[in-house]
């Protein structure tokens, strides 16, 4: 496909999948880089770099900033293959790498994300900002497959609240309508990508399955793009309140397991 019609694509409906992106040996080396960052860098992350799974193995929940930590990840947001994709979907506008993060849906832990709309964190004006998802394993609809909705990224930002959970702490107030912005499940090999716009809602289940769920986010904007310092004040106060109130040990791995992802890793 070429970024053309991805962006295309990508326009129309908030949302585009683009197939075998990354070869096998690419995801390979994904993964044993990954591997390493777990065990060597997030033993020394802050609380908000990491998260964790409320459950008793605590495994990896998600991670964010990798590219602080690790020139692979840097270079690969620089990956021509993406910018190409970048320059066509915020055509007129230099495109900005922004975050590298980390998103897993451990074997029978991974849990879920509610219904919302990345821009309820960023709080970007014009909303020329999206989220590129590589897959490292396979996802389906059993172990949580991200669920978007179709053209609600016309919408604009919907009302949110804070949802309670570490890691995805915004969730749409009302839900929308799936009759008329119908659900479609990004379900993935690894190697693929799927795209989905800031204001694009989107969800996720549980892992039911014994196998895990993980991916990798790039995060990029357009240089149009620009943050309402309210809206990210609000935002940043309630981020604050939330890490405030949980105890410290909902916010470390566990003892025995603090380098996993989970069963099926």
């Amino acid at each position: 496909m070429d970024p053309q019609t991805i962006a295309r694509q990508f326009h129309a409906d908030g949302y585009a999948i683009v197939r075998d992106v990354f070869s096998k040996a690419e995801v390979a080396e994904i993964e044993q880089q990954l591997a390493a960052f777990l065990r060597e860098v997030v033993p020394r992350l802050d609380a908000g770099d990491v998260y964790y799974e409320d459950t008793p193995d605590r495994p990896v929940k998600s991670i964010f900033r990798l590219h602080q930590h690790a020139q692979f990840f840097q270079r690969l947001m620089a990956d021509e293959r993406l910018l190409r994709m970048m320059r066509a979907i915020f055509a007129g506008a230099e495109v900005v790498q922004k975050d590298t993060a980390f998103f897993a849906k451990a074997a029978r832990a991974g849990s879920v994300t509610p219904p919302h709309q990345d821009n309820a964190f960023q709080n970007l004006q014009p909303p020329e900002d999206l989220v590129c998802t590589i897959a490292i394993d396979e996802s389906t609809p059993a172990n949580g497959a991200l669920t978007v909705q179709r053209g609600s990224h016309k919408l604009g930002l919907r009302p949110h609240r804070p949802s309670g959970g570490m890691g995805f702490s915004q969730r749409l107030i009302n839900p929308v309508d799936t009759r008329q912005y119908p659900e479609v499940q990004l379900c993935m090999q690894p190697g693929d990508i799927g795209l989905h716009h800031t204001n694009t809602i989107h969800r996720s289940g549980p892992n039911t399955t014994d196998q895990s769920r993980r991916q990798l986010g790039i995060m990029y904007r357009s240089s149009r793009a620009q943050r309402d310092e309210a809206g990210w004040a609000r935002y940043q106060a309630e981020l604050k309140k939330l890490h405030d109130q949980q105890p410290a040990s909902r916010q470390q791995p566990a003892p025995a397991r603090s380098l996993s992802t989970g069963p099926g890793a």
